[in-house]
């Protein structure tokens, strides 16, 4: 980590405490859990945007549309290793909210 990091962080985080009123790992927890939350919401409007550009529901449909030959392959295929890989993103940045929210390593 960059030299300067860490006391930086320290001293915002002992600000954040005294201006909110909350312990440093309430600090912590709540942030992280709004960054992994944020990013939850950008992959899901990237899948939202993948959705209403091929009328399907999920990348299996889309998957299987191509297949069947109802879609190019190109850029579908991309498309749907992007969806699955932002399906599987997510599922795992949601895990590691409902282990913030429990306060525990949850699976």
């Amino acid at each position: 980590m960059h030299q300067g990091v860490i006391p930086l962080l320290d001293k915002v985080i002992k600000e954040a405490e005294s201006l909110l009123g909350m312990s440093t790992e309430n600090v912590l927890r709540e942030g992280l859990k709004k960054l992994l939350s944020s990013k939850v919401e950008e992959n899901n409007e990237v899948i939202e945007n993948l959705r209403k550009k091929y009328g399907v529901s999920n990348y299996q449909e889309l998957e299987e549309k191509i297949r069947e030959g109802e879609l190019p392959g190109h850029p579908a295929w991309e498309d749907v290793i992007l969806w699955e890989e932002l399906s599987r993103h997510n599922e795992a940045l949601r895990r590691l909210i409902r282990q913030l929210e429990a306060g525990r390593v949850v699976s």
